[in-house]
């Protein structure tokens, strides 16, 4: 009986968790900036100086914001600029906070995809991503990375790789999460 008590009680936490990424969707906007520009009939609003953007778990910090609304005033596109502009947003079930950052960042809201661009970074789950363009499809849980095309020197004379470099964690051992559930 308590086993299955733990066990509902379980489903519905993890439930309630998953569903956390669906809220952000429908939680209101807050914008602070030094500076604003908003223009309703194009649905445009551009933020510039210091600007952070919160929606449910989603932030956003960046030197400047520009977002895109439909008629509906439904945000489309955010386009953040920074160097770095930085994204975090908590993920459904047990994945954590997911943490992303380049001088670009463009996240398509209703596809759930992020793009990053220009020494971009994506951490999730003690996994590392870094190259010159990232892609990150939220949904699908797929990652696109691409390092530089054309290396150039640096003013010092060291040559950069113009890779990408990927930090995969070890999967967790059945035995440890059997050990942990006891």
């Amino acid at each position: 009986m308590f086993l299955k008590t733990l066990s509902a009680i379980l489903i519905l936490l993890t439930s309630a968790h998953a569903l956390s990424l669906e809220s952000d969707a429908n939680a209101e906007i807050t914008i602070q900036s030094d500076r604003a520009n908003f223009d309703r009939k194009t649905g445009i609003a551009i933020y510039i100086g210091n600007v952070i953007l919160q929606q449910g778990t989603l932030l956003i910090n960046a030197d400047e914001i520009t977002l895109y609304s439909d008629q509906n005033q439904q945000l489309n596109k955010a386009v953040a600029k920074g160097k770095p502009a930085h994204f975090q947003q908590q993920m459904k079930g047990d994945k954590g906070l997911t943490k992303a950052q380049g001088h670009l960042i463009t996240y398509m809201t209703q596809d759930k995809k992020v793009s990053l661009l220009t020494e971009a970074v994506l951490e999730q789950e003690g996994n590392s991503f870094s190259g010159n363009y990232i892609n990150y499809n939220i949904i699908n849980e797929q990652i696109t990375a691409k390092g530089q095309i054309e290396t150039q020197g640096t003013p010092s004379g060291e040559q950069p790789s113009g890779r990408i470099k990927m930090i995969i964690q070890p999967a967790k051992s059945a035995e440890k999460n059997n050990n942990e559930d006891a």
